[in-house]
């Protein structure tokens, strides 16, 4: 008799699991020990079967940060099933060159000739994080919570070159304006001041987060989730400048004029839900 009811609670056991946590292809529906997993914003997933389903005219769904961290990859790393390594990286730059023909002031023949002007941009943006989280529950359905350290670092910068030089002979220049735009490129006009440079004080932030969130896989390691978080934030800006050429008509020379262009801090602390964002995770 005992061996019968011990059969019985092993078939139970296992019905259970391939009901439960297990595809009925004895594949395990939550994370296990040395996964890894990433995640990315659900809607555009979700709007895709939406309009598929409507006859809306869906196009293909493509993966979307989340909205917490703009522009910054999310992964995990489990320790075990209930305890996960959390990542989160952003290394960008930059570099963007505008150029603009204008007529060459400096011209000797009878033939229009031109010469080119520049604007360059440069930017970077860093951001990482690490943390860890706890999970919940025996089913399908997972509760986790956590905490995660926040460190960025942005900053920018733009110059501007010039194919027209002043001079004595030429104290207004023909010049690109680089914030007009027009049928051909940019508007130019003489000019007898311009931009020279712009240097944004870089930008330091830390932060310190903590979260939770709830998620259900409704295929084998592939789940829907929300997290809400409760973190502060500290940034500071260093002071940059504003620089300015002109030709100066008593010195009889080209001259350069700087401002400073102050910065400032931030501090804040505040709850956060994405607006409501939902997210997608994979695990493998």
């Amino acid at each position: 008799m005992k061996p019968l009811i011990v059969s019985l609670l092993l078939m139970s056991g296992s019905v259970l699991a391939q009901q439960g946590l297990q595809s009925k292809k004895g594949e395990p529906y939550l994370p296990e020990a040395k996964d890894c997993g990433i995640t990315v914003d659900a809607t555009p997933f979700l709007e895709y079967t939406g309009k598929l389903l409507s006859g809306g005219g869906a196009t293909a769904p493509t993966a979307a940060f989340p909205a917490n961290f703009p522009l910054t990859l999310t992964g995990k790393y489990f320790k075990n099933p209930g305890y996960a390594y959390r990542m989160r990286a952003r290394i960008g730059t930059m570099s963007q060159t505008y150029r603009n023909t204008v007529i060459n002031n400096a011209q000797s023949t009878t033939d229009t000739v031109y010469t080119t002007d520049s604007k360059k941009m440069k930017g970077t943006n860093i951001t990482l994080s690490m943390g860890f989280e706890k999970r919940r529950g025996k089913t399908r359905l997972q509760g986790y919570y956590g905490a995660e350290g926040v460190l960025s670092l942005a900053s920018s910068s733009v110059e501007y070159s010039y194919g027209n030089a002043f001079s004595n002979t030429q104290t207004s220049v023909t010049t690109t304006d680089f914030e007009t735009p027009s049928a051909t490129g940019y508007a130019s006009s003489l000019k007898n001041s311009r931009p020279g440079a712009v240097k944004n004080g870089a930008t330091i932030g830390i932060g310190a987060r903590a979260f939770g969130g709830v998620e259900y896989f409704f295929l084998p390691k592939m789940s829907l989730g929300i997290e809400l978080g409760w973190g502060l934030t500290y940034r500071f800006t260093n002071d940059g400048f504003v620089r300015n050429e002109y030709w100066d008509n008593v010195g009889g020379n080209t001259r350069q004029r700087q401002i400073t262009k102050s910065g400032g801090n931030f501090f804040g602390i505040d709850t956060d839900n994405s607006g409501g964002q939902l997210l997608l995770n994979f695990y493998f």
